[in-house]
């Protein structure tokens, strides 16, 4: 079975193949557009060959049937294979999406995630593998206003983490962004909470801990401990 359908993104269709055939899926990968493989774990006992074809583990994205197709999936998949960052979401002043490889990078610092966001190539295979595996990570945070990238937030596992640039600190930016990726966690994620770690003598990260509702965390052995933790618990 191969469906065909295509997404409008900026004006310009792309097409993403659909299908259980490898032929199919090679042929449109090889064409440069998006591939979605129908794919179900045979009974047991009975060699799976599919599994083991390589154009199946080009897939991103793998269904049992079409029918679990959604406007959503169809578009990660297309702006995936065409390099375009996925809009997460939006605040009154921010845009928040994944990065791209055209974002600027940042400069070496203690807030650049072990060099992830300062180094070019580190970044790439960053949100390479990140996004496409988790469906999240830190996203940049872009000003609406300016369309300038003033920084980066997001989450990694059920930690919180946030880094506002300094030219662009003191304007509540911080709180505006986090306060939508709770939402996220909390609603689209499924995450039963969220922890964030702060460095004691950030005083403004942790006011802004308690401004968001995460409390300290018990600490047990915690001495010489340069970070607090705190913890936010979503309500079932």
């Amino acid at each position: 079975m191969t469906v065909k359908k295509y997404v409008n993104i900026d004006g310009t269709p792309y097409p993403v193949t659909i299908s259980d055939e490898e032929e199919a899926l090679s042929a449109a990968y090889k064409a440069g557009g998006a591939i979605i493989g129908i794919w179900a774990p045979p009974p047991p006992g009975i060699p799976d060959e599919k599994q083991a074809a390589p154009i199946f583990w080009k897939c991103l994205y793998l269904v049992t049937s079409p029918k679990e197709l959604s406007p959503q999936l169809l578009e990660r998949a297309a702006r995936r294979r065409a390099g375009f960052p996925w809009l997460i979401a939006e605040t009154s002043r921010l845009r928040i999406r994944e990065f791209t490889s055209r974002d600027p990078i940042e400069p070496p610092s203690g807030e650049d995630g072990n060099g992830v966001f300062s180094d070019w190539e580190k970044r790439e295979a960053y949100r390479k593998t990140q996004y496409t595996l988790y469906e999240h990570g830190l996203w940049a945070l872009i000003e609406k206003s300016s369309g300038r990238l003033i920084g980066k937030a997001g989450i990694t596992g059920e930690e919180l983490s946030y880094h506002i640039y300094p030219p662009f600190r003191r304007r509540g930016y911080a709180r505006e962004a986090c306060e939508k990726i709770i939402s996220i966690a909390r609603d689209e994620l499924g995450l039963s909470g969220l922890l964030i770690r702060v460095r004691k003598d950030n005083t403004a990260s942790l006011r802004l801990a308690g401004a968001l509702g995460f409390w300290p965390e018990k600490e047990e052995d915690s001495f010489g401990s340069r970070e607090a933790r705190f913890v936010l618990k979503f309500c079932e």
